[in-house]
């Protein structure tokens, strides 16, 4: 755990030892989220994106089209 300060604009840098520890690149983008009065989580949008990745590798990694054909007459039938 680090104290690091606030800027007057709002802006924290996160230093480097915490965000190779946490596997943080920078310059990158990190998903923010409250947990409650004075606490707040970040994420890298990365790790989140390769982990939805991989959720979808498996869980689709058996998809046959042969077997979706009403799949495809619902979504002709709906526009």
């Amino acid at each position: 755990m680090k104290a690091v300060e606030i800027d007057p604009k709002g802006r924290v840098v996160i230093p480097k030892d915490i965000r190779e520890e946490s596997g943080i690149s920078a310059p990158g983008e990190l998903l923010v989220t409250v947990e409650g009065k004075g606490k707040i989580t970040l994420q890298s949008i990365e790790t989140n994106l390769q982990k939805a990745q991989q959720i979808g590798r498996r869980k689709l990694g058996s998809w046959d089209e042969a077997k979706h054909k009403e799949d495809k007459l619902a979504l002709k039938t709906a526009r």
